[in-house]
């Protein structure tokens, strides 16, 4: 195997404390006490709350809250091993494709005094996701639902128009399927944003200081499993670097950390949780910029990097290459690229397509790790003839320009690194590259309506081995615009003290917050 040109340690050393980073360091204050104090647990969580609507949300920053304040019919398992378990609801037969009935547990609260969770609640909660007012991020989830029929005031019968394969696997234990409170949403406009108004899981949402912390108590209306803790406060830290000094300061009893840091951290005093990510790492590429336009250009980009070169320099061992989207071991995943690092094919291209002096610049958030990436990918795409700068910068920013319609500042967005998580099933993964979803979480805007439509049909198969290529065809087809280049899944590792009983998905994106307790 070839040695890398590049060492982590040498690009580190290079950079000076102010180009890494150190927001969020000093959050939780100098006096901040370390360890576990009586029933009230300090934990990381990886940016603020935005949006803690179900059909809107903005990602796991806000759902790792949402998970512990609403309560779905079903929640996501614990452990090792995906699956869903029992919440809101009494008992659920998946049995009928399209028919799915559900009965309540009888004697849910509603925060706020808005009474008891009820089926109504349940249908108003799914069904919205089709109202053009909510404008649902999400709408694709509940795409396949023809009704929520009510029997009584517990009891209930999810009719479906066509078979979903996702449904009990990124639909109703993920936080599309959370239960809303259909009065208090009247109430209010039919709309959340980071007052959820009343909510019926085993916590509340006490007290938000923006961009400092997130405090949850206990629901007194929860009759459901008690939760061990009686406060949790969840600081918004967008760098695991300075996140991981506050664990060492004692500032936080529970710390996601960078993949970097894991092999130090073994054999430590700490517990050390290291889960297989269902994410998807990748530079995109926006294809609407005039830089960025002609398809040659893209294809000499691709091309240019040598993808395993980057990983090596930036995580050692640690992490393998991405060759798609779709994170093993999900149907669907790739085991090869159509276009892989060719650096005489990349000249070629630009030689043809008649440019030269080309710079052109990559943006991402405060991530140490793909700072360590885009400075492999600027000594490699050098070797080409183009000039890549590497920028820095507050990741709900960037978002907001990438979203940004009404003003057009998306236009001068040129590359982006960017990360999504995603449920265990494979459209979970796909649904954010379709035309609908231009502008909003589709920034390379590749856009082509026979791709969508291959994307329905497969979330429509039951044939796994059918269903798997289809998904493979899908990623080529990406991979086929010039507009990605894949660079890693990677995996999830978490900090907490010897004496916790720590619960994650099994990928170990999302901290479920209402199971962990002191062993």
């Amino acid at each position: 195997m070839k040695t890398s040109r590049f060492n982590r340690r040498q690009i580190l050393k290079s950079m000076s404390a102010a180009t890494l980073g150190v927001a969020g360091a000093s959050l939780l204050g100098k006096n901040s006490a370390f360890a576990i104090e009586g029933k009230t647990l300090k934990i990381w969580n990886d940016g603020d709350i935005r949006n803690l609507d179900p059909a809107t949300r903005g990602g796991w920053y806000d759902e790792t809250t949402m998970f512990a304040i609403f309560a779905g019919l079903v929640q996501f398992k614990s452990g090792d091993t995906w699956g869903w378990q029992l919440d809101a609801a009494e008992n659920i037969d998946d049995k009928d494709p399209l028919a799915i009935p559900f009965k309540l547990r009888p004697g849910m609260m509603w925060t706020n005094g808005y009474g008891e969770v009820t089926s109504e609640d349940v249908k108003y909660s799914y069904e919205r996701f089709a109202d053009p007012k909510v404008n649902a991020v999400y709408a694709s989830d509940w795409d396949a639902l023809d009704t929520v029929e009510i029997t009584d005031k517990y009891s209930g019968v999810i009719k479906l128009k066509k078979p979903f394969a996702p449904l009990f696997t990124s639909t109703l234990p993920h936080a599309s399927g959370l239960i809303v409170c259909k009065a208090a949403l009247e109430k209010n406009g039919g709309v959340i944003t980071t007052d959820p108004f009343a909510t019926s899981g085993p916590y509340q949402l006490s007290d938000w200081k923006p961009r400092e912390r997130i405090t949850l108590t206990r629901n007194p209306g929860w009759n459901g499993p008690k939760p061990y803790f009686d406060e949790i406060q969840l600081y918004p830290i967008a760098d695991k670097t300075a996140a991981e000094t506050a664990f060492d300061a004692g500032d936080l009893d529970v710390t996601s950390i960078n993949i970097s840091s894991v092999g130090q951290r073994k054999g430590g005093d700490a517990t050390l949780t290291v889960r297989p990510a269902l994410a998807y790492t990748w530079m995109g590429m926006n294809v609407e910029n005039p830089k960025l336009s002609d398809i040659r250009v893209r294809r000499a980009i691709q091309q240019a990097i040598n993808v395993p070169e980057v990983i090596s320099a930036t995580f050692g061992d640690a992490v393998e290459p991405a060759y798609g989207i779709i994170p093993p071991p999900l149907p669907g995943a790739r085991t090869k690229l159509l276009y892989p690092y060719n650096p005489a094919a990349a000249k070629a291209l630009l030689a043809e397509a008649g440019v030269s002096n080309l710079t052109i610049k990559v943006e991402f958030g405060t991530d140490a790790d793909l700072l360590v990436a885009g400075q492999v990918m600027q000594a490699q795409l050098a070797e080409v003839g183009i000039t890549l700068e590497v920028r820095q910068m507050d990741g709900a920013t960037l978002t907001a320009q990438q979203q940004d319609e009404k003003g057009g500042t998306w236009k001068d967005i040129e590359m982006f690194f960017i990360t999504f998580t995603t449920a265990p099933d494979p459209s979970w993964v796909t649904e954010w590259f379709k035309c609908d979803q231009v502008g909003v979480w589709n920034f390379q805007r590749t856009c082509d309506a026979s791709w969508d439509k291959e994307n329905d049909a497969a979330s429509e198969e039951f044939d796994e081995t059918k269903r798997a290529q289809m998904y493979v065809d899908l990623q080529d087809k990406l991979e086929e615009t010039g507009a990605y280049v894949f660079l890693y899944h990677g995996s999830n590792a978490w900090l907490s003290p010897k004496g916790l009983k720590g619960a994650w998905t099994p990928d170990g994106q999302w901290a479920l917050l209402r199971e962990m307790a002191l062993a």
